[in-house]
């Protein structure tokens, strides 16, 4: 076997292990393997089925295998380390084994040797292959689990790689005194197996030291970051771009995304302390917060996971300037009845001196904020003000770059007059607890003092409200008691004298309820008495008269019994044993009490009243009869516990026939055809009450005997004539025969007729329908059984009307459709249809039929009639249906607007009444029309088309009747398009006399050229060519010192065509001034004077002065600003119409 480098031959050492795992037994189980021949190998191991096998080297070079046996369910997976030594990686079991396994128990035996117990399971395809040499890893070698991540997958596979080059690299070095150590062979493989047999040796794994050193060469690499680039740096923001670290992509094995970045800034220069803004993998970070015109230094460092590299050198960079900060608001220095003096402290510059302050201030008389101070000075005094007046102020910075956010508002009063004395405070609401003061405000008050003395105390008067409110509410007060009141105003100048004291009583609070009312003496059944005491808490105020209120139980409620001072009262006219509620309440002058608890009294009873006279339930039969009878209307204060009803016959003897609860009895055993008298009487507890008045009844007789069958003629298709003959009344008169029939078996019996009569004519009756007849007799006794059934089948007809006639009509056709009407026992041959001619249209036995060569526009009646072997059938209903008008003719087509992309077609006179449809349709390349516009109107413009093309359409109108043809081809082409507007030019390098003018290009129009006019005008002159040519820039001489000069470019497009040229819109107007030849004089002499001198008050003509410069400049801007919108409209209408 040979080494790496091919020259070196040494035997492979032969360790051979085994390990006993015996049943029941759960692992791990590790064995420590020492080689002396070389350097650690890791070697084939035979392990049971459903094991992992893992080979761990430690730092002092020891290979040690672990074997890990499957975890017992609920067992949690443990860590384990890589050696004794508690150095190498720490490694995880990565998943348990999803298939069946046979648990085993393992023994240890001092001084024996291990072995593998017979019948124990085996690798399927004998000893598991052991790990090549390229994919040897620098921790315990494990098998994966499929619920691994693929990236801790490319990591292992990263880690592989190192330590293979860095072996090879040591072996180059000699660090390893002995012979090299063999490389590992692959082995053969059978049917995709690797065979043992064939063993090569691995490179050795990576002690702890290596890995430090190999930490080390990392953050060597890491170290290499290239300084960040700063770009786009503005006042408040600046981009950062960053790039990753130059490192031998050959050695290291990294993607660029795994760099984390942290970004280091100081404002404090270069060796001041910096701090931490951004960590994270992005390459490009915007700063943002950052301060005006201040000096940065930033540093980036670079970290793969816990390997941290060295920040870069420093990089430079230094913010803009901006508009100054807002100010504090202003302070209050002194102030009078007309004057007030204003003071401020100075805002940040950012970058830019400061050169004025603005003051407003608002009056409070809806104009706004006006100006009364611009200048230097951070100190002004503003007079002319109103005594006793608010007024808000508000202050803003200047500098050269613009101007800074108003400060807050500050509000400040002038100085004023102490307040007169005040009205005497007013009662607004009272309360029982408490009072509503309320007072008038005047013109120079700003707050109130109220104060309230209470004389049961003794302390005074005492502060209760002080504030701007015009009225307060003093609350926690005693009922029905008076209290003193007065009032002082408060303004920024002092207090004023107090008012007139004024006293205000509260008012008293409702009693409490009375105690529950007491029964006094006996109850009797008519009348009882009740007393009660006067309530616990009277409200402050004595009681004036109670009231007593009683409830019957009947559902009215509480009624009203008693109202005085008195505190008894006979409850009289009473209903004897019944339940009564009595309760009490009382009055005092704070309002009406809460009822007391109720007082429940029953009254006693008495014997039941007189019952109505009993009543026949249905009608008396021959030999019994039912009675029913109700409650008595009084019941004497006690339930009715039973009832009893007596007889009284015909020869004047009596029985009693009932005796019970019920209301209701049948009493049998009767003659028929006799009179009898019935009473009823009611009892309760107390006794019986007396008899009713009698009923007197007669015993009825038997229902009559059914009648024979019932004899039916039919006399034509829609009637029949039925006849019966009368039965056996049974004793009683016959008055009501009833006759039932049936159209459908499927049907019940349905009363037809009711009445004396002993004949019934039927008519309305369904042709070729099978009909029953039953009839029964009716007397006094009641209704007897039906007859037999008759039954009779009528002949057939003609057939029934069309019922539903469906139409769709066109302008010269009409569609019909019906259904198929009832034919009444003899089949439909055909139909005959009207349209209000002379003649029927007749058509064969179908539903559907089609009217031709009809007028348009006409309305036509449609009525139809079917026709059988009877006869004719009635007509339909007629309905009116009307043709549709014819389609409309087309319109021409005319192009009102060329454009380059678009064309403007107009067609028709501009009037749709009809609300007809316009369809626009184009050619398309492929020589189809396609619809580009459908819709009411008379006009279309059509887009994105390519200019100097030529496009065909046509158009048809269509309507309610349809689409009508197609107007001829007509061709329309399209303009040249003119060169787009180009931006306003710039102006470089003003002399006294010439300039240098620069402009944007226009890309090429296709194949023809651009070039460019330049125009420049003078005050009071028109504007002149200065230049043509295809060059963007310019330079203007023979100008005028002093001159103000308005210039502006345009494009041509030159057409190969020999066509005329196509100018483009001008780009905006560009106004610059050419330098005097006077000196520039220094004004820092009189910005130091002006800091000197003392603010002196304006005259009346410099006042004047200022007004009318101001109103110049004024007039100058909006004039200017008219200009530019004039300029910008004309343009943009410009480019719409090109458009």
């Amino acid at each position: 076997m040979k080494c790496p480098d091919g020259n070196n031959t040494y035997p492979v050492p032969k360790i051979m292990c085994s390990i006993c795992i015996e049943e029941y037994g759960y692992g791990p189980a590790t064995v420590r393997m020492v080689s002396n021949t070389g350097p650690p190998l890791p070697m084939p191991m035979q392990v049971p089925q459903g094991h992992m096998v893992q080979q761990i080297v430690d730092e002092h070079g020891i290979l040690t295998h672990v074997i890990l046996s499957p975890q017992p369910p609920g067992m949690p997976v443990q860590p384990m380390t890589g050696g004794p030594n508690n150095n190498a990686p720490q490694y995880y079991q990565g998943y348990t084994p999803h298939y069946a396994t046979h648990p085993y128990h393992h023994h240890t035996h001092p001084g024996a040797s291990s072995h593998v117990p017979a019948g124990a399971p085996t690798h399927p395809h004998g000893t598991p292959p052991p790990p090549s040499c390229n994919s040897l890893p620098s921790g315990p070698v494990h098998t994966p689990g499929p619920s691994q991540q693929s990236s801790m997958e490319n990591r292992t596979n990263r880690q592989r790689e190192k330590v293979r080059k860095k072996y090879y690299q040591r072996l180059e070095e000699g660090f390893y005194n002995q012979r090299p150590p063999p490389r590992r062979s692959p082995k053969p493989k059978v049917n995709g197996e690797i065979q043992p047999g064939s063993i090569t040796n691995t490179p050795p794994v990576d002690t702890g030291q290596d890995l430090e050193e190999e930490r080390k060469i990392i953050q060597h690499q890491l170290s290499n970051m290239p300084e960040p680039g700063v770009t786009e740096v503005e006042a408040r923001s600046a981009l950062i771009h960053l790039a990753p670290p130059e490192y031998d992509q050959n050695e290291f094995v990294i993607e660029a995304a795994e760099f984390q970045y942290e970004l280091l800034l100081s404002d404090k220069g270069k060796d001041g302390k910096y701090k931490s803004v951004y960590s994270g993998d992005a390459t490009e970070i915007t700063l943002k917060d950052l301060k005006p015109a201040t000096e940065y230094h930033l540093k980036v460092c670079t970290s793969l996971e816990d390997v941290k590299g060295s920040a870069t050198e420093p990089v430079r960079f230094l913010t803009g300037i901006c508009e100054p900060d807002p100010p504090q608001m202003p302070k209050l220095h002194a102030r009078t009845k007309t004057s007030i003096t204003l003071k401020w402290n100075a805002t940040c510059e950012n970058g830019a001196r400061i050169s004025t302050y603005t003051l407003e201030c608002d009056k409070g008389q809806g104009d706004g904020f006006t100006e009364v101070y611009n200048g230097l000075q951070r100190q002004h005094r503003v007079s002319k003000l109103q005594a006793t007046t608010k007024y808000t102020f508000r202050l803003a910075a200047i500098n050269s770059v613009g101007k800074s956010q108003f400060s807050d508002l500050a509000s400040y009063c002038t100085s004023g007059s102490v307040p007169s004395q005040p009205d005497p405070p007013m009662l607004s609401e009272t309360f029982i607890s408490a009072l509503t003061i309320s007072w008038i405000k005047r013109t120079n008050e700003d707050n109130f003092l109220l104060q309230i003395e209470d004389e049961t105390t003794g302390h005074g008067f005492i502060t209760e409200y002080n504030g701007p409110n015009l009225s307060h509410k003093v609350k926690t007060l005693r009922r029905n008691t008076d209290y003193k009141f007065r009032l002082a105003a408060v303004n920024d100048e002092g207090q004023s004298k107090w008012s007139e004291v004024s006293c205000f009583r509260t008012l008293p609070d409702r009693p409490s309820p009375p105690p529950k009312p007491q029964i006094k003496g006996k109850i009797h059944a008519h009348s009882f008495k009740v007393v009660w005491d006067p309530p616990k808490d009277n409200g402050g105020s004595d009681i004036t008269k109670y009231i007593v209120e009683l409830d019957d139980g009947r559902g009215g409620g509480y009624e009203t019994l008693y109202e005085g001072s008195d505190r008894e009262h006979i409850c009289d006219h009473l209903i004897p044993g019944h339940i009564y509620m009595v309760r009490v309440a009382c009055c005092s002058k704070g309002g009406r009490s809460d009822f007391s608890d109720f007082c429940i009294a029953t009254t006693h009873a008495v014997s039941p009243g007189q019952c109505h006279a009993p009543k026949l339930q249905g009608k008396p039969k021959a030999t019994s009869l039912h009675l029913r009878w109700g409650y008595p209307e009084y019941d004497g204060g006690a339930n009715v516990m039973e009832f009893t009803a007596q007889m009284i016959n015909p020869d004047n003897t009596s029985r009693e026939v009932f005796k019970g609860r019920d209301l209701d009895c049948i009493v049998a055993g009767l003659s028929p055809g006799r009179p009898y008298l019935f009473q009823v009487r009611a009892f309760n507890m107390v006794g019986g009450g007396p008899w009713s008045e009698p009923l007197e009844v007669v015993s009825g007789a038997g229902v009559p005997d059914p009648p024979k069958t019932p004899l039916v003629n039919c006399r034509s298709p829609h009637s029949a004539m039925v006849l019966w003959d009368s039965p056996v009344n049974n004793g009683a008169t016959i008055t009501d025969y009833r006759l039932e029939w049936q159209h459908k078996s499927d049907l019940d019996f349905t009363q037809l007729y009711f009445g004396s009569n002993m004949n019934y004519e039927v008519k309305g009756l369904t042709p070729a329908t099978l009909y029953s007849f039953r009839v029964q007799a009716i007397n006094s006794a009641g209704s007897g059984p039906f007859s037999a059934v008759a039954t009779c089948v009528t002949p057939p007809s003609s057939p029934s009307p069309v019922v539903y006639i469906r139409h769709t009509a066109n302008a010269n056709t009409i569609s019909l459709s019906w259904k198929e009407p009832n034919c009444n026992g003899s089949d439909i041959s055909s139909y005959n249809i009207d349209i209000g001619e002379k003649q029927l249209i007749s058509t064969s036995a179908v539903t559907e039929y089609l009217l031709e060569e009809l007028a348009p526009e006409s309305v036509y009646k449609v009525r139809i009639q079917a026709v059988n072997g009877i006869g004719v059938g009635a007509f339909s209903s007629p309905v009116r249906i009307s043709t549709k008008p014819l389609p409309p003719n087309p319109s021409r087509l005319e192009c009102v607007i060329f454009a380059p992309n678009s064309l403007k077609l107009k067609w028709g006179d501009g009037r749709n009444p009809d609300m007809v449809t316009y369809t626009l349709e184009m050619e398309r390349e492929d020589g189809n029309f396609q619809p580009v516009y459908s819709g009411p109107a008379h006009a279309y413009k059509v887009n994105k088309l390519t200019e100097m093309s030529s496009y065909d359409f046509r158009i048809y109108a269509s309507n309610v009747a349809g689409n009508g043809p197609y107007s001829e081809v007509f061709t329309f082409t399209t303009l040249k398009a003119p060169p787009p507007a180009l931006k306003a030019p710039k102006i470089q390098d003003i002399q006294l006399t010439s300039c240098n003018v620069d402009w944007a290009s226009v890309r090429p129009m296709g194949s023809d050229s651009i070039v460019y006019i330049l125009q420049l005008q003078s005050r009071d002159h028109e504007y002149k060519q200065m230049y043509r040519g295809p060059a963007t820039s310019y330079s203007l001489h023979t100008l005028s010192p002093k001159t103000e000069y308005t210039i502006r470019v345009c494009a041509v497009r030159q057409c190969l065509d020999k066509s005329d040229d196509v100018v483009g819109p001008f780009s905006p107007c560009v106004m610059f001034t050419t330098p005097s030849l006077e000196p520039v004089t220094s004004l820092e002499p009189k910005l130091l004077e002006t800091k000197i001198v003392e603010p002196k008050q304006l005259t009346d003509q410099q006042w004047a002065m200022i007004i009318l410069l101001g109103f110049v400049i004024f007039a100058c801007l909006v004039a200017f600003v008219a200009q530019q919108i004039i300029l910008y409209t004309s343009s943009h209408s410009a480019r719409h119409d090109d458009l």
